[in-house]
C-alpha cells in the first residue's frame, strides 16, 4: 500500500487554506497585514527617537508586537516617551501615529480624551 500526503492525518494543515476564498476576502487580508506593518514602521520610528534605555525597551516592545492592538495598547506609553523626551519631533510621530491608527481602526478616535491635550 502506497501511502499519499492525503493520507496523513491533518493534511494540508489549516494555514494552507489561508488564501483560499473569494479575492475580495484575500484582498482584505492584504490590506490589513499592509496595515499592520505600516503601524508597527511607524512606531518602530516613533520609537526610535527616543533616547536611552527608554527608547530601546520601546523598540523591542514594537518589534515583538503581532497584532494591531499591540500597539494600540503601547500608544500612550510612546507618546508619553516622546513628550519626555526634548529632542524627539513628537508633532511628526504624534500625527503619524494618528494616522496609521487610524487606518488599523477605522471609526476609533486613537487618542480618546485623556490624550487629546498631546
Amino acid at each position: 500500500m502506497d501511502l499519499t500526503l492525503r493520507d496523513i492525518p491533518h493534511f494540508p494543515p489549516s494555514w494552507a487554506f489561508a488564501s483560499a476564498g473569494r479575492p475580495d476576502e484575500r484582498r482584505g487580508r492584504l490590506a490589513a497585514r499592509r496595515a499592520f506593518v505600516d503601524l508597527k514602521l511607524i512606531f518602530m520610528r516613533a520609537a526610535a527617537d527616543v533616547a536611552g534605555e527608554t527608547g530601546r525597551q520601546l523598540q523591542q516592545m514594537v518589534r515583538q508586537a503581532s497584532e494591531p492592538i499591540e500597539l494600540w495598547m503601547m500608544r500612550s506609553t510612546v507618546l508619553a516617551a516622546l513628550l519626555d523626551d526634548e529632542e524627539a519631533n513628537l508633532a511628526t510621530h504624534r500625527q503619524a501615529m494618528r494616522d496609521a491608527l487610524a487606518e488599523a481602526f477605522p471609526g476609533v478616535e486613537p487618542w480618546g480624551e485623556t490624550l487629546s491635550r498631546w
